[in-house]
């Protein structure tokens, strides 16, 4: 017969009181680290943050330590330490040098899909769609260099935009939207 292991009230609301611990020190260790490393990796933190803290209530005894918010962070704090160090983990038995490395990499033709887009344009068109796509002029100096109205340079640089985005296969969303993965999406 199994032991079930329950928190008695008062270490349940310790729990809760320092559930927001997890959270911050989750932010702490990944905020130098890329982006995209941020979003795989905080929810794995703050679940080890969140199981540390369940472990420590258990463990903590106000009479011995006065102070339960360190004691409780560096319980978090160690936890995510050690999940740290296991994802980092690398194998001990494959290393290879950087130039082994360079000459596994996959060579890829590096084709200019705007410029080929650009190409397929009306020539009257692909001057100006030169001057703001590839050379990044602003509209006004777009108007300057072509000798058109701001307002017209907008038109065509709006009209130009769609066009390539067309043929290069590409949705355009108005400002301020933000485009939603197809994950998610939520299915009624």
């Amino acid at each position: 017969m199994t032991r079930r292991l329950k928190l008695s009230a008062k270490r349940q609301a310790l729990v809760v009181e320092y559930m927001g611990l997890a959270e911050v020190l989750a932010k702490y260790f990944l905020q130098n680290r890329p982006h995209w490393q941020r979003g795989v990796l905080i929810a794995d933190l703050q679940s080890e943050g969140y199981l540390a803290i369940c472990k420590a209530a258990r463990t903590y005894d106000p009479k011995r330590l006065p102070y339960p918010k360190a004691y409780f962070a560096r319980a978090c704090l160690n936890a995510m330490y050690k999940q740290i160090k296991k994802i980092n983990r690398q194998p001990g038995d494959i290393r290879i040098t950087l130039d082994e490395a360079a000459d596994l990499l996959p060579d890829f033709d590096h084709l200019d899909h705007i410029r080929l887009a650009i190409a397929d344009l009306p020539e009257w068109d692909q001057e100006l769609a030169t001057d703001r796509f590839i050379h990044g002029k602003t509209l006004r100096a777009l108007a300057e260099s072509h000798e058109i109205s701001l307002r017209a340079a907008a038109r065509r640089s709006t009209q130009l935009a769609k066009a390539l985005a067309e043929s290069l296969d590409i949705r355009l969303l108005p400002p301020g939207v933000e485009q939603l993965c197809p994950s998610d999406r939520s299915t009624p």
